[in-house]
């Protein structure tokens, strides 16, 4: 990161390093292994981060590995809501459903994931590298006779 006074010429030359290693979002489609569930989010997912361009061709396999864990948590849930989050073992007992240990571990995953894409607003600000602004200098300060100029 520079700190010092940024000139137009370095300014270009930013911009057109950036260019060059931007990479294209044409190849973002969900791969055949994942469930009916899991492809509707990854289409959901690249199609609004589409606007942004927070999401390229080189997430395809965090974003695939995203959509799939939602998939899972929504199915993990949904058994949860109909069955319950505990069932009776053979003595008796009760004890947490598997479907929560699931629901748990793709809940976790798509928290990985999420942040790595930049899905929140908080992650999305991370990606955003901040600039110094420039201070305005009086061309007549040393006019003044400050030592300052």
């Amino acid at each position: 990161m520079s700190t010092g006074k940024i000139g137009k010429a370095a300014r270009a030359a930013r911009s057109e390093a950036e260019k060059k290693i931007h990479v294209k979002a044409d190849a973002l489609s969900p791969p055949a292994w994942l469930s009916d569930k899991a492809a509707l989010e990854f289409d959901r997912v690249v199609r609004e981060s589409a606007e942004l361009g927070t999401i390229d061709n080189l997430d395809l396999a965090v974003l695939a590995v995203y959509a799939d864990n939602y998939g899972r948590y929504a199915d993990a849930a949904t058994h949860i809501n109909i069955h319950g989050a505990t069932v009776e073992t053979s003595n008796g007992y009760e004890t947490p459903s598997p479907w929560v240990t699931i629901a748990d571990r793709a809940a976790k995953i798509i928290f990985t994931c999420s942040t790595k894409l930049g899905m929140s607003v908080t992650d999305r600000l991370k990606l955003i590298v901040p600039t110094k602004e420039e201070k305005s200098v009086n061309k007549y300060i040393k006019f003044l006779g400050s030592d300052n100029a």
